[in-house]
């Protein structure tokens, strides 16, 4: 039988989620090339595969965890997609010259290959003069999964990346979606790689699901306002419903490329967030959409995303990011500490270095608990009222985000 998707909040009991390992893709990537790649530095594989395997160690204990390759790889098992995800990669890359080649691969070898890269064959003198060292290039940015794919309700969202080095994995994400039977749910909502062009993006580290009826979505250097206001006609359109979307226009830097590193829920009533982005005086822009079948959307400010919030019933209380201090604020934010993922109400995983943040969440009534106290001493995560637990990820963060960015929640309890 068909399994659902379902998502009707950021905080819901955690049922099935996707996660994809770091593998010889973030070995791929040349120092000269970092910031094309949209990292801030390379990263050592086998430091971020063991601080990964932490992440998916403790998500293992509490819902079903699917590794993103073994998707692909599953549905290319059949002839048919096979051969339409390899003429697929065929015609995105323009690998005409390695056709044969491409359509020859069996299920594992092409879902390698879409990730990992294949090594060029030079067959223009164009190409063999710029050097490039892949014919179809590498994907280090693919465990960031929330970036390139989301769950609104029953539908997936396909992201229109920004910028193009990411796009192929919002096409990867979409075909698995397609056809594997087990992530099809109620279909697509949003097929963002075939709207993406300048001046219209969408991604899902910007889209956060309040309510079955309210969501928040950043206006961020990866999400347009135009992506938004297409993003609330669909939902509208979709399913026949009003919905309320709080849009919040971020600062476009390094540290808030999207909405999950300045404001994340982290329980029913209790949020956590960058002060200066989400309450300081220099605030983000927040602006109420009211969409409504058959009539255009209603516009207005408010005052705060939080105001915007409690206005339409939900109360959250903010726990500062990094504590009260400034300095310790914009460092721990630079490491994503508010980009931490709930697997259930009042219960979140999030980097251990952020010590302060941590801290905070302790005065705000979490117990502090390390990802090794569930993987090696077999404490249970969900007998906790409150909890906050710590995994290694130092190495990780330096590729520009957090837990909420390396997860793809398909499924959670209403």
């Amino acid at each position: 039988m068909d399994k659902s998707l379902n998502i009707l909040s950021e905080t819901g009991r955690l049922r099935r989620v996707i996660v994809h390992t770091p593998g010889e893709e973030v070995e791929a990537m040349r120092p000269s090339r970092a910031e094309e790649e949209l990292y801030n530095d390379i990263i050592p594989l086998e430091v971020v595969k063991r601080e990964h395997s932490q992440l998916k160690g403790f998500l293992s204990k509490v819902a079903e965890v699917s590794e993103l390759r073994d998707l692909l790889t599953e549905t290319l098992a059949a002839n048919g997609p096979r051969k339409t995800f390899a003429e697929l990669l065929r015609s995105y890359y323009h690998v005409d010259h390695r056709s044969e080649e491409i359509l020859a691969m069996d299920a594992v070898t092409l879902a390698r290959t879409a990730i990992s890269g294949l090594r060029s064959r030079h067959a223009r003198l164009s190409s063999f003069i710029k050097g490039a060292d892949f014919d179809i290039p590498p994907l280090p940015n693919m465990y960031f999964m929330r970036d390139a794919a989301m769950v609104y309700r029953n539908k997936s969202i396909s992201s229109a990346m920004r910028f193009p080095v990411r796009r192929a994995e919002a096409m990867i994400n979409r075909f698995v979606f397609e056809y594997h039977p087990d992530f099809k749910g109620g279909g697509r909502l949003i097929d963002g790689p075939a709207l993406v062009k300048d001046g219209f993006s969408i991604e899902g580290g910007d889209f956060q699901v309040i309510s079955k009826n309210v969501v928040v979505i950043g206006v961020s250097e990866r999400t347009s306002a135009d992506a938004i206001d297409f993003a609330a006609q669909a939902i509208v359109e979709s399913y026949g419903e009003p919905v309320t979307i709080f849009a919040v226009v971020l600062p476009v830097a390094r540290a808030t490329i999207h909405l999950d590193m300045a404001f994340t829920v982290i329980d029913k009533d209790a949020c956590l967030v960058y002060e200066p982005v989400i309450l300081g005086h220099r605030r983000a822009q927040a602006i109420r959409i009211d969409a409504v079948p058959g009539k255009p959307a209603r516009l207005t400010e408010v005052a705060s995303l939080l105001a915007g919030l409690k206005a339409v019933g939900v109360d959250l209380k903010p726990v500062l990011t990094g504590g009260a201090d400034p300095l310790r604020q914009e460092r721990e934010q630079w490491l994503s500490g508010a980009n931490s993922f709930s697997f259930a109400p009042g219960k979140i995983i999030m980097y251990s270095c952020n010590v302060h943040t941590l801290e905070a969440l302790s005065k705000a009534g979490f117990e502090i608990r390390s990802a090794n106290d569930f993987l090696i001493g077999g404490q249970d995560p969900l007998s906790f009222n409150r909890l906050a637990v710590g995994f290694d990820g130092v190495e990780l963060a330096r590729g520009g985000g957090g837990a909420r960015c390396m997860t793809c929640p398909i499924e959670r309890e209403d």
